[in-house]
C-alpha cells in the first residue's frame, strides 16, 4: 500500500518534471499535467482516482499525473495560477472570493454539489452540546471557505437564533485539533478522520439542512481555457465518465480510495455509498446547488451583490451532464 507521504512527495516530483516540460500554465495544446485537488484525502479525489486507475481520462485524450493536494480552497486557486496546476478542483468560495479579488478564473465544471463530507461535530464526551441551538462557538477552517459560509447558512435555515462566535482553525486538522482541546463547540471532522475514531459525535448534519451546495468546481484560467478547449473537454469528459463508473462500480471505488488515503475497505465503502446517496458528484452545472453556495457566501460575506454569473463557462461541458445556471444568470454561458 502506497502511504499517504510518499503520494505527496511524488506529486511534488512530477510536478517539477511537469513544468521543466511545459506541462503547465497558459501554453497551448497542453495534455498531460498534475490536477490540484482541495482537501485531497477526503472525498473531493475520488472521481480522479478512479478516472486515473481505469484510463478514463486517457481514453479522452488527456493524461492526469498526481493528485496534487491542497491544504484549502484559497491554496488551491494559487498553486493552480503559479502554472504548474493549469485545472483545479477547488471550493467554489473560494473562487467566488479569488474572483472578488481580481484574480483570473473561470468555473469550467461543476464537481461536489453536496455537502456530504461537511458534517459539525463536538466531542461524544461533551454532554452540553446535542443540537444545533447549543452550539455558541463554531469552528471554520479559513476565511472565505466553504465551512465558513455553512456557519453562517446553517444556522439561518435551521432557525437558530442564538449568539455564535466564529473561530477560523487553519485547516480541517487544526479544527479538529481545538475541538479535541474544548476550544470550540464544533467544527468540521472529515469522513476519513471520523472512519478510524468514535470519539466525536455528529450535531449539525449538514444535509439535513441543504440538499444541494456547490461544494467545490473545476477551474482553470480563461487563457488556459481558451488555448486548450479540447483538453478542458477532455478533462471533464473524463471525470464524468468517473462518475458514472462509481455508480457502477461502488467497491472498487472504495478500494481505491480505502488505499489512497489507508483506511480499511469497509470504512471506504460506507463513504463512497454516502457520496452515492447525497448525489456529489457530476462535471455538470445544478442551479440550485450554486444558488445555495452562492446565497451563503453572499451571509458570510455579509454583502447581496456578489457577482458569480460570469465565472461559468458552458461551453466545455460533456453534452451528458446538466447546464444549468441561477436564473439571475439569464442567458450567461
Amino acid at each position: 500500500m502506497r502511504s499517504r507521504r510518499a503520494l505527496i512527495a511524488g506529486a511534488a516530483t512530477a510536478a517539477l518534471v511537469l513544468s521543466a516540460c511545459g506541462g503547465g500554465g497558459d501554453a497551448e495544446g497542453v495534455t498531460s499535467f498534475d490536477i490540484a485537488v482541495s482537501n485531497a484525502s477526503e472525498p473531493y479525489s475520488i472521481p480522479w482516482l478512479v478516472g486515473k486507475d481505469q484510463g478514463l481520462f486517457e481514453r479522452r485524450g488527456v493524461t492526469i499525473g498526481e493528485i496534487v493536494p491542497g491544504k484549502g480552497g484559497g491554496t488551491t486557486v494559487r498553486n493552480m495560477l503559479s502554472g504548474d496546476l493549469p485545472i483545479a478542483d477547488v471550493g467554489f468560495t473560494s473562487v467566488l472570493e479569488s474572483s472578488e479579488a481580481g484574480t483570473p478564473v473561470t468555473v469550467v465544471g461543476g464537481a461536489t454539489q453536496s455537502v456530504y463530507g461537511l458534517d459539525f461535530y463536538t466531542l461524544d464526551s461533551n454532554a452540553g452540546v446535542r443540537t444545533i441551538n447549543d452550539v455558541r462557538n463554531w469552528a471554520y477552517t479559513n476565511p472565505q471557505s466553504v465551512t465558513q459560509a455553512l456557519s453562517y447558512i446553517l444556522p439561518r435555515v435551521a432557525g437558530a437564533t442564538q449568539e455564535i462566535e466564529r473561530t477560523s482553525s487553519g485547516g480541517l486538522g487544526e479544527g479538529v485539533a481545538l475541538l479535541e482541546a474544548g476550544s470550540v463547540d464544533v467544527a468540521v471532522v472529515p469522513p476519513s478522520v471520523v472512519a478510524k475514531t468514535d470519539k466525536f459525535r455528529v450535531v449539525v448534519s449538514s444535509a439535513d439542512y441543504l440538499k444541494k451546495f456547490q461544494q467545490s468546481v473545476i477551474t482553470t484560467t480563461p487563457e488556459f481555457a481558451e488555448r486548450n478547449p479540447d483538453t478542458v473537454k477532455a478533462v471533464l469528459a473524463g471525470y464524468q465518465d468517473a462518475v458514472e463508473f462509481i455508480r457502477a462500480n461502488p467497491q472498487k471505488a472504495a478500494e481505491l480510495y480505502a488505499d489512497y488515503i489507508d483506511i480499511d475497505v469497509a470504512a471506504a465503502t460506507t463513504i463512497v455509498n454516502k457520496t452515492l446517496q447525497y448525489d456529489n458528484w457530476s462535471a455538470g452545472f445544478d442551479a440550485e446547488a450554486i444558488e445555495q453556495a452562492v446565497e451563503a457566501q453572499r451571509l458570510a460575506m455579509d454583502r447581496a451583490d456578489l457577482p458569480f454569473c460570469e465565472l461559468f463557462r458552458k461551453t466545455y461541458l460533456p453534452a451528458n451532464v446538466p447546464a444549468t445556471l441561477p436564473a439571475e444568470c439569464g442567458a450567461a454561458q
